[in-house]
């Protein structure tokens, strides 16, 4: 491990590390498992830091020190029994347990939340001086998000990135011009935090539990702890929930199973969506000066608050608050788009867990290569967009490369396409909508489909010519896809001039 890159905020830290090369990977930083609870349990004989702590957030909330970043500097105490911490203390234990995972580290990078003020951010570089960590640099969670974004699919102009964790929901308003993004300003929303949102769901459904078995697991403290967490990995989780999802309810005097449906969760908070909503609209006003939205991000975190991406795609129909691109832009095609692939049934981009401290570990890599200074980074150069990397052909879509390694590479609805999407997703794409060919050392893209694809916003008339980097729209609502690297024989053709 050299480099290592943290994205830390009020529910947890999460790493990744690599070796300021090639893709980093994930860090365990607690067992075998991604995320560490930012959370004190004082129910022992010496505090316990991670998950320990977490698991009393219900079952016994006054032996548990929890939300205690937003509170750094602050008077705030958490006691009990001989106990006695304030947030700085809490987060010095954190710091130091996180240092056990960090290992040998060269490097480190931390990504911080917007409503921590100036004092709070350097008092929190301290602990980690004082922890042992060798920190290189911090940046505002939201500029990591659409520095992560960008290398995913650029875009130029406004972005809102919207992000929650135990203290708040965040809208912020991230600047996207030149070669730098900037954030430009952040609307804090504490009465939305992740908390509200597990209450509105651990209420929903302890009273769906009334109704079936007249047992409330409220009533017992193991019962709802245990509901809290299982709701809470429900909204960890890397894939949202979909369908049927079953909450087992264990006290020890009872068992309930409980199946319900996903749509019910996102009912359950419909109040909390229509107050982020109108949050939302209440910063795009604010925000009016640095000009129009052009695209919207959401962190792993917000984009699994049940409900709340749905409602967003609607409110981001309206052409005010999002500018589909037009004819004539010019530039890189991809620079106009909106920033998710298909402009009809998604205009959110919902980030990965990792993105935020991938972008940590890029910038870490920055640094330490002398492309940036030592220290905050408010304003960060772009990286490179994907482009002709020279690499083996592939097909870009949604983060993941799909290899051409076929003479035809076909892509549709049709369960037999290499590369399939799902017809309740994007109705627009044939069964069997275009195909990718290689002829003669080139790749050609040939259209197969009633709607018609384009090839950087132009039509293709039954077949075009592919070279690296071209943008691929499958239909003129339909996903976003890009066309990576060279053939083979090309690539050879290279490594021996």
């Amino acid at each position: 491990m050299t480099l290592v890159g943290l994205d830390l905020n009020a529910t947890r830290a999460r790493a990744v590390h690599g070796a300021g090369h090639g893709p980093p990977v994930g860090l365990d930083l607690e067992d075998d498992r991604r995320d560490l609870p930012l959370a004190v349990g004082l129910a022992e004989r010496a505090p316990v830091v991670g998950a320990a702590g977490a698991s009393l957030r219900r079952r016994a909330p006054h032996l548990a020190c929890v939300d205690f970043l937003p509170a750094l500097g602050q008077k705030r105490l958490w006691s009990a029994g001989r106990h006695r911490l304030d947030a700085a203390a809490a987060l010095d234990l954190t710091f130091r347990r996180l240092h056990q995972s960090l290992g040998r580290a060269e490097g480190v990078f931390l990504t911080l939340p917007t409503y921590l003020t100036d004092p709070q951010e350097v008092l929190a570089l301290q602990l980690a001086d004082k922890a042992g960590w060798p920190l290189l640099g911090t940046t505002p969670t939201p500029t990591a998000a659409a520095l992560a974004a960008y290398q995913r699919l650029p875009w130029s102009g406004l972005a809102l990135v919207v992000d929650v964790d135990y203290h708040a929901l965040t809208w912020s308003a991230v600047s996207v011009e030149a070669d730098h993004v900037q954030l430009v300003g952040t609307h804090v929303c504490t009465h939305l935090g992740l908390g509200a949102w597990l209450a509105r769901l651990l209420n929903g459904t302890a009273a769906r539990c009334v109704r079936l078995s007249r047992r409330d697991p409220r009533g017992s403290g193991d019962a709802e702890q245990s509901l809290y967490d299982q709701l809470a990995d429900l909204l960890a989780s890397d894939v949202p929930p979909a369908g049927l999802v079953e909450l087992v309810i264990q006290s020890p005097q009872w068992c309930q199973n409980l199946m319900l449906q996903a749509d019910e969760l996102a009912g359950f908070c419909v109040p909390l969506v229509r107050q982020a909503v109108a949050e939302m609209q209440t910063f795009i006003t604010m925000t009016a000066d640095f000009g129009v939205i052009a695209s919207l991000l959401a962190t792993a975190a917000a984009g699994a608050l049940p409900g709340l991406t749905a409602a967003l795609e609607e409110q981001l129909e309206r052409p005010a608050i999002i500018r589909a691109p037009q004819p004539g832009d010019g530039g890189d095609f991809g620079e106009s788009l909106p920033l998710d692939e298909d402009m009809t049934a998604t205009r959110v981009q919902v980030l990965d867990a990792d993105a935020v401290a991938r972008a940590a570990c890029d910038l870490a890599g920055r640094v330490r290569r002398g492309d940036l200074a030592r220290g905050r980074i408010d304003a960060a150069p772009l990286p490179s967009a994907a482009g002709d990397d020279g690499g083996p052909p592939r097909v870009q879509f949604r983060g993941h490369d799909h290899p051409l390694t076929g003479a035809v590479f076909s892509l549709g609805r049709d369960p037999a396409c290499d590369l399939v999407f799902e017809s309740e997703l994007y109705p627009s794409v044939s069964a069997k909508h275009c195909e990718i060919a290689l002829d003669h050392d080139a790749y050609l893209l040939r259209d197969r489909s009633r709607h018609g694809t384009l090839i950087n916003d132009h039509r293709v008339q039954v077949q075009a010519p592919l070279y690296s980097g071209d943008w691929i729209r499958l239909g003129p609502g339909g996903p976003v896809l890009r066309f990576l690297g060279r053939p083979a024989q090309q690539l050879r053709l290279m490594t021996t001039a």
